[in-house]
C-alpha cells in the first residue's frame, strides 16, 4: 500500500473514530441525568454547551474523514452522475445493479442496527457500547454510500 493510500484510509478512520465517540458523547449528555450518575464532568449547568461541542466535535470528524477520502469537505452535485437511480446501460449490466442495490440496503440496515443499538446503550450511560452503534451506524452508512458511489463517503 502507497503512502498517499494509506494517509486516506488512516485520515478516514481518524475522523470516523471522532465522529463516534462525540455523538455517543453527545447523546449520552443530552440525555442528561436519567443516564449520567457521576458529576465529575457532566452537570446540567454545563450539559447545552457539552452536547453542542459533541455535535461540532462529531462533525468536524466526520468533515476530516471526508476530506481524506474525496479531497474536499463537501461533494460536488452529483445531479444527473450515475449513480443507483440512473438506468443501468449495458457495461454495467443488471446483475452489477442489483449487486449495487442489495449493498445499499445492506448498508442501510446496519445503520439502522446501530440506530438501535446506541439507544438501548444511551439509555444506561454505557459509552462503549453506545460507540458499537455508532460504528455499525456510521459503517452502514460508509457501505451504503461506497456502493452507490464507489467511495465510502
Amino acid at each position: 500500500m502507497n503512502d498517499s493510500v494509506t494517509k486516506r484510509w488512516v485520515g478516514f478512520l481518524l475522523g470516523m473514530s471522532l465522529t463516534s465517540a462525540s455523538l455517543s458523547s453527545g447523546f449520552i449528555w443530552a440525555c442528561g441525568s436519567a443516564c449520567i450518575d457521576d458529576p465529575f464532568l457532566w452537570t446540567g449547568a454545563r450539559q447545552p454547551l457539552m452536547v453542542f461541542g459533541a455535535a461540532l466535535a462529531a462533525w468536524w470528524g466526520y468533515l476530516l474523514a471526508h476530506y481524506a477520502i474525496t479531497g474536499g469537505f463537501i461533494d460536488d452535485s452529483g445531479y444527473g452522475s450515475d449513480t443507483l437511480t440512473a438506468s443501468s446501460d449495458a457495461s454495467t449490466g443488471d446483475e452489477q445493479s442489483a449487486r449495487q442495490w442489495l449493498g445499499v440496503l445492506f448498508g442501510a440496515g446496519v445503520l439502522v442496527a446501530g440506530m438501535v443499538v446506541g439507544v438501548v446503550y444511551i439509555r444506561q450511560g454505557n459509552h462503549l457500547l453506545t460507540n458499537v452503534g455508532g460504528v455499525l451506524f456510521l459503517g452502514g452508512y460508509a457501505i451504503a454510500h461506497y456502493m452507490e458511489t464507489g467511495d465510502p463517503l
